[in-house]
């Protein structure tokens, strides 16, 4: 039986705003989950995935791996070792893209959050969240959480 996909439609008019949204998806995450982030550069999906860290009990500073593509820490959901990926693939290149193995990384422990998931749109798993960020102006983000 297939599930349906829910989404959700939120506005966030300051970056705090957007974390403490990420942090309350957090609370519902399990393991196993794959976030994929949309936006345009600047838009907020580091700042999203800041909060969605946070939200996970990660108390280190949250950086984008822009040039070594995946970070991870260590962290407990429910009490069970769960390791939170952050992927940023801005700078990657087709070629990189079967040397990450990004298979090995989607699992029941860990809950990895991709920035720029278009560009493995093959590697990409069907159940997953997709979260696009839109700048509306200045400082308004519509945000929209598709879990599929």
């Amino acid at each position: 039986m297939e599930t349906k996909a829910t989404i959700d439609v939120v506005h966030s008019t300051s970056p705090k705003q957007t974390e403490h949204l990420a942090q309350d998806l957090a609370k519902s995450l399990k393991g196993g989950e794959v976030v994929a982030l949309f936006g345009d550069l600047g838009v907020g999906k580091t700042t999203f995935i800041q909060g969605l860290a946070r939200g996970l009990g990660i108390k280190r500073r949250i950086t984008s791996p822009t040039f070594i593509m995946i970070r991870p820490y260590s962290t407990k959901i429910n009490n069970r070792p769960v390791t939170f990926y952050h992927v940023d693939l801005y700078r990657t290149r087709p070629d990189d893209l079967s040397q990450l193995g990004l298979e090995e990384i989607f699992g029941p422990d860990s809950v990895v959050a991709i920035e720029w998931p278009g560009k493995i749109k093959k590697f990409l798993p069907p159940k997953r969240i997709d979260v696009k960020i839109e700048s509306l102006d200045f400082e308004t983000r519509r945000i929209t959480i598709k879990h599929k």
